[in-house]
């Protein structure tokens, strides 16, 4: 059976980079002190994942998008910071930001299931949001863990279709649109079926947090209550709480 957007899917499945570019969309510009869901979001990433990080090291964000969780992660830790997208707008997303945030990266053009790096490159390899835009991820999980050094730690955020507080308007497109939005697939993959396939990548330790138990964004003040009780908000993650109505996964390993 064929869909609408088999055609214009398929520019994007299948190699035209340039159907990838566009502006920089003002959210995507790093600024640390705007009190917004992005911010808001990076931040929850990065206070999960500082128990977990290396000291020093290089550092990879795989499908970088704007490069602002990596560039918060240099500020963490003294890493070699190298950023890699398929988008030309992403190349230049992460090299502004790099700018604004005054710290020296690296930054390339690459295709997430094959990496044009060596085995066992980089002491942290990360993904935002990536993951779930693949019909196969198993491909993409493996290159990652290919890329790893032993010991390294993984992380990726995963954006699964499915019911959630924060994309309540979606409920029913996600029922329907096996493609949501012209050119976007979105994977409905349950939280099993991720661990295992980060499992089969040959990562251990795996630890899969459901998070993001915001207001509609539909809402009218969301960012001001996300950013107001966000502690309470914060708290949720990890519960059965989360599991149903949260809108993001949080998934570390180790080589």
């Amino acid at each position: 059976m064929s869909h609408a957007h088999d055609e214009h899917e398929t520019r994007y499945r299948d190699g035209d980079a340039a159907a990838w570019d566009r502006p920089i969309g003002d959210s995507e510009l790093y600024d640390p002190t705007k009190r917004d869901i992005f911010n808001f979001i990076d931040e929850t990433k990065i206070a999960h994942l500082r128990p977990l990080l290396p000291r020093g090291g290089v550092a990879v964000e795989i499908g970088a998008g704007s490069g602002r969780l990596l560039i918060r992660l240099g500020r963490e830790r003294p890493y070699r910071l190298v950023a890699l997208d398929y988008a030309p707008y992403a190349i230049r997303a992460v090299r502004e930001n790099y700018r604004r945030a005054k710290v020296e990266g690296y930054s390339l053009f690459g295709d997430a299931r094959a990496l044009p790096f060596p085995s066992g490159s980089f002491d942290v390899v990360l993904s935002g949001g990536l993951l779930e835009h693949f019909r196969e991820p198993a491909v993409v999980l493996a290159e990652m863990a290919r890329v790893l050094k032993p010991g390294g730690l993984f992380y990726a955020d995963i954006v699964p279709r499915k019911v959630s507080l924060y994309r309540w308007a979606e409920r029913g497109r996600m029922a329907h649109e096996d493609h949501l939005a012209e050119g976007i697939y979105e994977s409905d993959l349950t939280r099993g079926a991720w661990r295992d396939l980060v499992r089969g990548a040959g990562l251990s330790e795996v630890r899969l947090v459901s998070a993001g138990v915001y207001p509609p964004y539909t809402f009218g003040r969301h960012e001001r209550f996300v950013w107001r009780y966000g502690d309470f908000l914060r708290a949720l993650d990890g519960t059965p709480i989360a599991d149903l109505l949260g809108f993001f996964y949080m998934v570390t390993a180790r080589k």
